[in-house]
């Protein structure tokens, strides 16, 4: 599925060093499952237009790394 692995890897650019592994795999058996499930309900193999609505419906690459990123950065204080 080439359009998922494209879409994983857009993914993966955005996300931090110590965690692309484990939230790739986890997206990965993510979307899988939903395309296995869509597949199942429509009983025939998704085709590029369908995978492509679904993996928009999931979000922009960016937009989805950004869930997984946990910066720590704070606003300035108002009291200066």
């Amino acid at each position: 599925m080439e359009l998922l692995d494209r879409y994983l890897k857009a993914i993966r650019t955005y996300l931090p060093d110590a965690q692309k592994d484990d939230i790739i795999n986890e997206l990965s058996e993510n979307l899988l499952s939903q395309i296995e499930d869509k597949e199942e309900q429509l009983r025939r193999p998704l085709n590029e237009g369908e995978i492509e609505a679904l993996l928009r419906a999931h979000g922009h690459p960016l937009i989805v790394a950004g869930r997984y990123r946990h910066d720590e950065r704070t606003l300035p204080s108002a009291s200066n």
